[in-house]
């Protein structure tokens, strides 16, 4: 998810980008590793990847789990994973966004994927499940899961994708800042500001700070005059793509919860040109991205009909 959650999103852009524009590929394309406790994982015949219907990192929840000291048990008949460490048991189902973790029930916003007779899960899943701490280091593909804090309990203060992907952004301290096209009492683009033409969106902290692209002034003003021109009405949401900085190339996309039919790509949305979305009754998330070549710089998460915005960089 992090030096953004949002690279996630922005790796797989990148390829929609380089397919449409004439642009070089920069993304890296070696494989994603994983670190337990600083302790490599070794996945020998099942690899994490980046689905791009979703920009999440998904990963092979049996290596992971065993490796965090969990034993894994597979129900093929009810396409079901159960997972038990010290008593306590975690399972979840193939296709779903969700999964039960000693009772109480979390949800994510990528289901559980079975490939090659794997199962993969959203990497979130492993901070909210088991309370620990995950990094994503963007540049060398590689993600750092600790559970030995000093407190010795974990921590899902970087509950990565994830998404989230975030099933429901979560409220926290950080707070962007950015000019608002709504009126609020709060500060421009702070988390509970109103923004959107009409002001119909509103600012939550994002889900995965630690992952946040860095501070780019250059194109903040092109994602802020994006996210001023939205508004919501009648299940159909209607923008127009700014004026981006010299050098630069965006990418759109609209994600449905449900249905990867009405799924949609408008990458191909020119600078000054209008658009519209039409959001199912399942919801979904629109993904706005800046790049200079295929490296992403910054951009926002729209997610309707929840009517909240998450900031992909830093502010």
């Amino acid at each position: 998810m992090k030096k953004n959650r949002f690279a996630q999103y922005l790796i797989g852009a990148a390829l929609m980008i380089a397919a449409i524009k004439p642009v070089a590929v920069l993304a890296d394309s070696k494989d994603i590793q994983v670190k337990v406790d600083n302790v490599s994982v070794q996945f020998p015949d099942a690899k994490p990847f980046i689905d791009p219907s979703t920009s999440r990192t998904m990963i092979p929840i049996r290596f992971v789990s065993e490796k965090l000291g969990a034993s894994v048990e597979w129900d093929g008949v009810n396409q079901t994973v159960t997972m038990t460490k010290n008593g306590k048991q975690i399972s979840l189902k193939i296709g779903e966004k969700r999964a039960t973790v000693a009772g109480k029930l979390i949800t994510f916003d990528a289901a559980a994927t079975l490939q090659n007779n794997r199962t993969f899960v959203p990497l979130r899943f492993v901070s909210e499940a088991y309370g620990a701490k995950v990094d994503w280091l963007a540049t060398e593909r590689l993600v750092l899961i600790t559970t030995n804090l000093p407190d010795g309990t974990g921590s899902s203060g970087t509950a990565t994708p994830g998404t989230g992907q975030p099933g429901t952004p979560s409220q926290g301290s950080n707070t962007p800042t950015t000019p608002s096209g709504g009126n609020t009492s709060k500060k421009p683009g702070e988390v509970g500001s109103k923004v959107g033409a009409e002001g119909q969106f509103t600012v939550v902290a994002p889900s995965y700070p630690d992952f946040l692209l860095p501070k780019d002034p250059t194109t903040e003003p092109a994602v802020e005059a994006f996210l001023n021109s939205l508004k919501f009405e009648n299940g159909v949401i209607t923008g127009k793509i700014p004026q981006l900085p010299k050098g630069h190339v965006m990418a759109l996309t609209y994600t449905d919860d449900k249905d990867k039919n009405l799924n949609q790509n408008l990458t191909k949305t020119k600078e000054g040109e209008s658009f519209s979305i039409t959001v199912s009754a399942n919801g979904g998330q629109i993904n706005f991205a800046i790049f200079q070549g295929n490296v992403g710089k910054n951009g926002v998460f729209v997610y309707v009909p929840e009517m909240k915005v998450e900031w992909g960089a830093k502010r």
